[in-house]
């Protein structure tokens, strides 16, 4: 019993740790901002700390390894109303395939309507539109290791556009899961989005350059191209501890606790807890960003629904509420087909 507390002392030190650890950030240093949207209601209801206590298939995005905890098939749908007219959609799909492991595969993307192209003797609109989309397409394994402990990881393609100029790139998700003896603490750790530089290429970036503006009767028009700055993808580190003080046939209370460190941002925790009635109906609640100066919202609530067929498949439908404070709110509907 004394090892377990102590378990827990030395995780908790370690996340206090981290939103102590400095003021310096590195805002608007990273490109692929989309990746760092969380993915799933429940997820969003309990304050994004899932690290430790996912259990669907929005473990693709939080922890990989948590796939592996999975004794289904389970496909989650997710569209959401994201702030400013963007539109953010998620498509997950969780299999278990006994001895060789959980494999899973996604779609998320981020996309926008169509706007009017302007330019500085145009600022009305030359007439002609475009439109910008980000998207991420990846696949998934996980292993359990022993009883107690699993594994994940997540190999993805990035990629993004706007108008004539596209980016793109390769990464990777690692996670880790541990399940203890004291309360059914579980504790995980996971790095997301270790990969490659983003660059916007294309044909608008062409132009024509007098090598030497000097110098008469040379060729004016020689073609060039901009090159544009190469940028960092948000890489992202999450340790955290989930647990449940009571847990019985008819109900479930967990709660968690993830501290979260980017690179492009200071660390900072998240927390949530989720009631459980007969593991059909849910309740929850969280907040996020504990320890940012000038947080926008952070608030969140929600629940679910999770109803058997008699043919066997079960649905999950899940709601979140979410503060985001002068930016308004966003709710967040999630759909999950368990067969």
């Amino acid at each position: 019993m004394k090892v377990q507390y102590k378990t827990i002392f030395i995780a908790l030190f370690i996340m206090f740790g981290l939103v102590h650890a400095g003021e310096i950030t590195k805002k608007g240093t990273t490109a692929a901002q989309f990746l760092k949207i969380g993915i799933g209601a429940r997820a969003a209801a309990m304050g994004e700390s899932q690290v430790a206590d996912v259990n669907d298939a929005s473990a693709i995005f939080w922890n990989p390894a948590g796939m592996a905890k999975l004794k289904g098939n389970e496909l989650m749908l997710l569209r959401t109303n994201w702030l400013a007219d963007i539109k953010y959609d998620f498509a997950g799909l969780v299999v278990p395939m006994h001895n060789l492991g959980t494999f899973g595969l996604f779609y998320s993307g981020l996309t926008m309507g169509e706007m009017k192209v302007r330019t500085e003797y145009k600022p009305e609109g030359t007439g002609e539109l475009f439109t910008a989309s980000s998207i991420a397409l990846g696949l998934s394994y996980a292993r359990n290791m022993t009883e107690r402990f699993s594994f994940g990881l997540t190999a993805k393609y990035i990629r993004e556009q706007i108008w004539h100029e596209s980016a793109s790139t390769m990464a990777i998700d690692v996670g880790i899961i541990y399940l203890t003896t004291f309360e059914n603490l579980r504790l995980g750790m996971a790095i997301s989005n270790y990969g490659g530089k983003m660059q916007m290429d294309g044909k608008d970036l062409l132009t024509f350059k007098d090598i030497d503006p000097n110098l008469k009767g040379n060729n004016e028009n020689v073609i060039a191209k901009l090159n544009t700055e190469k940028f960092d993808i948000p890489l992202i580190f999450r340790i955290g501890f989930a647990y449940d003080p009571i847990k019985t046939d008819f109900q479930r209370i967990t709660m968690s606790i993830d501290g979260v460190t980017p690179n492009d941002y200071n660390e900072y925790l998240n927390v949530g807890m989720e009631y459980a009635f007969h593991e059909t109906v849910f309740l929850r609640g969280g907040y996020r960003g504990i320890g940012v100066k000038n947080m926008e919202g952070g608030m969140s609530l929600g629940g679910g629904l999770q109803y058997k067929l008699n043919s066997g498949m079960g649905i999950k439908i899940d709601y979140a509420y979410v503060d985001y404070g002068r930016l308004n709110n966003v709710q967040r509907f999630s759909l999950s087909l368990e067969f």
